[in-house]
């Protein structure tokens, strides 16, 4: 049939959007992006090579701002918000961390008033009272049904155990994702660091990566690993492709893509969300809408 309406694919406003691999795994599970919002100038220098005009460079909290660059309703509203203030790394300030994001995310429901959400965050977030008392009351005043999943992205094709919460928001309730990689009969093997790097190893590099961060340079945080990764290959550093790799980039993403100097992209790479992670959530959440 000629002459209908083009068929659009719902919309997703993302906030704190990184460099991108969160949205390579929205945009994968059906969804364009109405609008990606970031401050930081090389993360969104990375981000503009694949969306473009769709990059926002702004604080999440200019809301006058965004409203003027994003069109049609919003379906889904993604925020990662910061997990510094959460993070079992750093001072566990919770709420008292000026670096909090949850009131500017809530901000940003009431402003846009999106179908569905879903935040990510540390697994700290949940030591915290704040998330029962504050994140979880905030949504359910908001939406009919409201919860959250803690997830090992290795479950899901990731070569690395990268364990995050997703707390989610919706019209009607969620099923968790199905895991697809671990053990047991009923899923694929999980991933490992060796394999994914093509490296010839025993042991360690036989199973996931342990989680890649972005706080000191060189992209892991375990120092057996790093021993062992120096039996393997003679360096203790992963590059910056490396660890792009394991957090399930496509491949040569930090290579072409990513802008900036190595610390940056270092930087960049170690926040990210694992795009096959980040495909499964939203799949779980949002089952019929792409």
């Amino acid at each position: 049939m000629g002459g209908g309406a083009a068929v659009t694919r719902p919309l997703c406003l993302e906030l704190f959007a990184g460099a991108g691999g969160a949205a390579l795994g929205i945009e994968a599970a059906g969804f364009e992006h109405a609008a990606l919002v970031e401050r930081d100038p090389d993360a969104c220098a990375t981000m503009r090579r694949i969306w473009h005009d769709a990059v926002i460079e702004a604080d999440v909290r200019e809301l006058a701002r965004i409203d003027q660059a994003v069109e049609g309703e919003i379906d889904l509203l993604w925020s990662s918000w910061p997990c510094q203030p959460f993070s079992n790394a750093g001072a566990r300030r919770g709420a008292d961390d000026e670096r909090n994001g949850w009131p500017w995310t809530v901000a940003a429901i009431d402003h846009f008033r999106p179908l569905v959400f879903i935040g990510e965050n540390v697994r700290g977030l949940l030591s915290f009272p704040y998330f029962e008392q504050v994140v979880l009351p905030d949504l359910r005043q908001r939406y009919a049904h409201v919860g959250w999943w803690l997830l090992d992205a290795a479950d899901y094709g990731v070569p690395q155990h990268r364990r995050r919460v997703f707390v989610w928001a919706a019209p009607s309730r969620c099923l968790p994702p199905v895991r697809t990689h671990g053990p047991g009969m009923f899923t694929l093997p999980w991933v490992s660091m060796g394999a994914a790097l093509q490296l010839e190893a025993a042991g360690i590099l036989q199973r996931p990566s342990t989680t890649i961060c972005s706080a000191d340079g060189h992209g892991l945080s375990c120092p057996a690993v790093r021993d062992r990764l120096e039996a393997a290959t003679g360096r203790r550093r992963l590059t910056v492709d490396e660890c792009a790799t394991l957090q399930g980039f496509p491949p040569g993403y930090a290579r072409a893509v990513m802008v900036g100097t190595a610390r940056s992209r270092y930087r960049q790479v170690g926040n990210a969300v694992p795009p096959a992670l980040a495909e499964a959530v939203v799949r779980a959440v949002c089952p019929v809408m792409p």
